[in-house]
């Protein structure tokens, strides 16, 4: 059977996730697992945390798959929207073949929200929906206010899973949003974005009309920036089959260097494998190593240049070389 996966931007109100599970059940839709992009505000982290621990042991949703962005505060630049843009259509093209996709935008910064439902138009999901809650559940929902039952469980969960038994104007509502998904045209509209003359004139017209095209048919700086990200994303190897494997040589820095690794994991659905190798002088860079591996150096906050062997599904170098091009982008990010 097809599992269905929650896919959701992550603030700092854990209620909005755990309220999504608890809608979409009531509808016979129970996710199986849920994925979540989070920044690295402490408060997102804290709420990220908390629903790392909560949504195994009162949902039975052992499958919660934490992606960063790389990112401490807000999207604040066109760089880092062209970065999570990628992202997100990067980890819907994973797992859009295999899976059911539910796609909640109701937590996070606004614009992450965006830039998730502009993803889906490009590479779809079953569902793309809004959690609506009365002003008075949302602040009950705030990590601010949650971690003041971390010792009275009960009191959390109640706050986590506010009742559904309840007038619709006093309980939190599901609201579905409407979208087109254009992947089955996407080839198409990557011809008439590169200006190709075997691009259709519907396809012309429709990007015209979207703002992505001028009228002598030549990108705009938007048309620009999207078939740049489409291009990038429809150039990656294709997602794992296994499971991934983490091996970090015992040294002091170990748990640091394996949660890196691991985020890379989270971060990149095409890497199998990452070991740590043996440090070694220099600046962070991304290094492609035919036929399918990446070299990472990064310090993490140290004085060390930590060196990662990150080994991926490329099977071409095209494909190595996106690959190095998307993990660059996230290293550059956190390293910045």
């Amino acid at each position: 059977m097809t599992k269905k996966l929650l896919v959701a931007t992550l603030g700092t109100s854990p209620a909005v996730i755990t309220e999504a599970v608890d809608l979409l059940n009531e509808e016979g839709e129970r996710p199986d697992g849920v994925l979540l992009f989070y920044t690295e505000d402490p408060d997102v982290k804290e709420s990220l945390e908390l629903l790392q621990k909560h949504l195994p042991q009162h949902c039975r949703i052992g499958w919660v798959v934490p992606v960063p962005i790389g990112s401490y505060g807000d999207i604040d630049s066109t760089e880092a929207a062209v970065a999570f843009m990628e992202q997100a259509c990067a980890q819907l093209r994973a797992y859009r073949d295999e899976h059911r996709l539910f796609v909640c935008i109701a937590g996070g910064r606004k614009v992450m929200s965006a830039l998730l439902a502009l993803a889906v138009q490009f590479y779809g999901a079953e569902r793309l929906f809004h959690i609506w809650a009365p002003p008075w559940l949302e602040a009950e929902g705030e990590i601010a206010e949650l971690r003041k039952f971390q010792d009275w469980p009960e009191q959390l969960t109640e706050h986590l899973h506010p009742s559904l038994n309840q007038p619709p104007t006093d309980r939190p509502r599901l609201v579905d949003l409407p979208f087109i998904s254009l992947f089955p045209m996407l080839p198409s509209i990557l011809d008439a974005l590169g200006g190709h003359a075997s691009a259709s004139k519907e396809i012309k017209q429709f990007l015209v009309r979207a703002g992505l095209l001028n009228p002598d048919d030549m990108p705009t700086s938007i048309g620009q920036r999207v078939a740049a990200i489409l291009s990038m994303v429809e150039m990656l190897p294709p997602a794992r089959s296994q499971e991934p494997h983490v091996h970090i040589p015992p040294h002091h820095h170990r748990d640091r260097l394996e949660r890196f690794a691991w985020d890379l994991i989270r971060y990149a659905p095409f890497v199998v494998e990452v070991r740590g190798e043996e440090w070694k002088k220099g600046q962070p860079s991304v290094e492609a190593e035919s036929p399918n591996a990446l070299i990472v150096r990064a310090r993490l906050g140290t004085d060390i240049l930590f060196r990662l062997r990150l080994v991926t599904t490329a099977t071409t170098e095209g494909q190595l070389e996106a690959a190095r091009r998307y993990i660059e982008r996230y290293v550059h990010r956190r390293e910045g």
